[in-house]
């Protein structure tokens, strides 16, 4: 069950060319199941009309302050009284100044004035407006007020120019617009570990070892994590994917670097989550230059790497989960993993499934638990797994001693 079920979102929509997309922000927010209420400035409407967003939401759009039938004067206050949390996407520097120095002109500033709810900016503009020190003046206090805001990303602008000042993508606003409005975060104070995607030991500049992990599942428990209040770091290896909305994410390529992150990273962590598919071996000797094709045959002489879960088990967090992606005698082996390695939760599964494992969006696991349960979930997408794996850490943590919960 989505965490934003029933909860109020009001999205103010402002005069920006990147309008447009604030309609794929509504979709996914309408998506997890949050009631969404659209407020647009009149310049807005030269780029967006109000029926897509009143056809998205099943509500009417607001736009002027005192509308011609029905007005009460008191629209702007009841709006942010409604609303459990504000967003406006995008944010132009216009409506950002506004809020900076208490300026109310219209429906959407005046709602900001009055809101008491958590909210949260995605800025759009070009890099010279984004780089003006009077934005960045404006910006600066309003975050000094409790206000989130989406960085703007580094692309191809309106004009043509490449810069800062981009819209940032529209499912990392919806993850920022998550972590702000969950009634219930309940891994707040909380530390969390997480490693993901695989690793790629080489064999000289050219050629490496490596494996078929997309850091899917792994990047989809850092995002639940985060959602529920968690401060959250993610050890990554080499992936496509964007780094999630309020984690912090180191990069690594080898099993070596990536032990050595982790290592470094444990240090007062209240739960490790080790997603990642590490490489067991790592050829013995890495060439200095590229090996040239010859009609003999090739051999790789291969060397254990280190086993970082066993590491980290050794002075073990209070809360440790492992993962065993497996072909064959999948179980068995995960049943031992578990004990071997003293973990709280291993989350296995059986990848030659249609629908489980490398590269999709789904997954289809088995829940072994410290006390024996088994607990297959159904198939499902990763961020729903991700969720459930979540809501056994918070148990735990709830469980042990000195921990916040």
């Amino acid at each position: 069950m989505s965490r934003l079920k029933g909860r109020r979102i009001a999205l103010g929509v402002t005069g920006s060319i990147s309008a447009y997309k604030a309609a794929e922000v509504v979709r996914g927010l309408v998506q997890e199941n949050a009631d969404v209420r659209v407020v647009m400035t009149r310049e807005a409407g030269a780029f967006v009309g109000a029926v897509t967003f009143s056809a998205l939401t099943a509500h009417p759009v607001a736009i002027e302050q005192f509308p011609e039938a029905g007005a009460s004067g008191e629209e702007h206050i009841d709006l942010a009284v409604w609303a459990d949390a504000v967003a406006i996407v995008p944010a132009t520097a216009n409506i950002i100044g506004k809020m900076a120095n208490g300026l109310g002109d219209d429906l959407l500033s005046t709602v900001m004035l009055a809101c008491e709810a958590p909210c949260c900016l995605a800025p759009a503009m070009n890099f010279r407006m984004w780089r003006n020190e009077a934005v960045q003046a404006n910006l600066e206090r309003l975050r000094s007020r409790g206000v989130h805001v989406i960085e703007p990303e580094f692309g191809m602008l309106a004009n043509g120019e490449m810069g800062e000042g981009r819209l940032a993508a529209p499912d990392r606003i919806v993850e920022a617009i998550a972590i702000l409005a969950d009634p219930d975060p309940d891994l707040a104070g909380c530390n969390v570990l997480v490693s993901a995607g695989p690793t790629e030991e080489d064999i000289d500049p050219v050629r490496c070892v490596t494996n078929r992990s997309s850091g899917k599942m792994g990047f989809a428990v850092a995002r639940a994590a985060a959602r529920r209040g968690a401060s959250v770091t993610l050890v990554s290896g080499p992936t496509s994917l964007q780094d999630p909305y309020g984690v912090t994410v180191e990069h690594v390529r080898s099993a070596d670097e990536m032990h050595e992150a982790v290592l470094r990273n444990r240090e007062g962590q209240d739960a490790v989550i080790m997603a990642a598919a590490v490489a067991d071996y790592r050829p013995g000797v890495q060439g200095r230059r590229k090996m040239k094709k010859s009609d003999e045959r090739l051999t790789l002489e291969m060397t254990r790497t280190a086993d970082i879960l066993k590491e980290v088990a050794a002075d073990r967090p209070p809360v440790l989960v492992g993962f065993a992606a497996e072909t064959h005698d999948g179980l068995d082996f995960a049943r031992g993993k578990r004990a071997e390695k003293d973990l709280d939760l291993v989350v296995y599964n059986d990848i030659t499934m249609e629908g489980a494992g490398f590269g999709t969006d789904t997954n289809i696991v088995t829940l072994i638990h410290r006390d024996g349960r088994e607990e297959t979930l159904p198939k499902q997408a990763k961020s729903g797994v991700a969720d459930r794996i979540m809501d056994e850490v918070a148990a735990l943590l709830r469980n042990r001693e000195g921990v916040p919960a």
